[in-house]
């Protein structure tokens, strides 16, 4: 990444540690952004704030549905618990293809996109996940050229609110992010309904 997304990101991590649970919310920070970062590449968007898997995205012109376990660091290696496998592995009898993102937090740093098929849980080289068998190039460029301009665009106003209420905010934003993704009959069924 950029040093402007360094900074912001590095800024958002410092704001949400003045929350004294462990949890600082910084990963679901990032998700949130993650999850904007698809609806902004044509794909519908659930963001999940509990168990299970992070993100599903579907209905995209040419890529296929999916469902993303995503996973922040600042390490080397990037741990994986039994419930993201499976998560994963029940989204894929679902007909989504089990996708990994994970972002280490460094300058010069990207999202790793990588296919989550036959991942075991344990502790991985973030590195490794970038193996020519599970790298996907093409999404994983898309993702990495739109997430700058999506933490650019939220990344002040995370700033600029107490860190206990920076989700329940980007979950808002998040909903506006969707609805320009609807597909058309679902937004005329809206209009509709609520007249607008």
């Amino acid at each position: 990444m950029d040093a402007s997304t360094f900074n912001h990101l590095t800024n958002i991590q410092q704001h949400l540690n003045s929350r004294s649970r462990k949890d600082n919310g910084f990963g679901k920070t990032c998700q949130i952004f993650l999850a904007i970062t698809f609806c902004r590449l044509g794909f519908q968007v659930e963001n999940y704030s509990s168990q299970g898997v992070d993100i599903d995205s579907w209905n995209h012109p040419y890529f296929p549905n999916f469902s993303i376990e995503v996973k922040t660091t600042t390490k080397h290696t990037v741990t994986l618990g039994q419930k993201d496998v499976d998560g994963l592995k029940k989204k894929a009898r679902e007909g989504y293809e089990p996708i990994f993102a994970v972002l280490r937090l460094e300058l010069l740093s990207n999202w790793i996109i990588a296919k989550a098929k036959g991942i075991k849980a344990g502790n991985h080289p973030v590195g490794r996940l970038q193996t020519s068998v599970r790298a996907m190039p093409e999404l994983q460029d898309q993702v990495n050229q739109e997430f700058p301009r999506v933490v650019n665009d939220y990344g002040a106003r995370v700033l600029s609110i107490p860190a206990e209420e920076v989700l329940t905010d980007l979950d808002k934003y998040l909903d506006r992010e969707r609805q320009k993704v609807l597909p058309k009959e679902s937004v005329m069924g809206l209009r509709a309904r609520y007249r607008f």
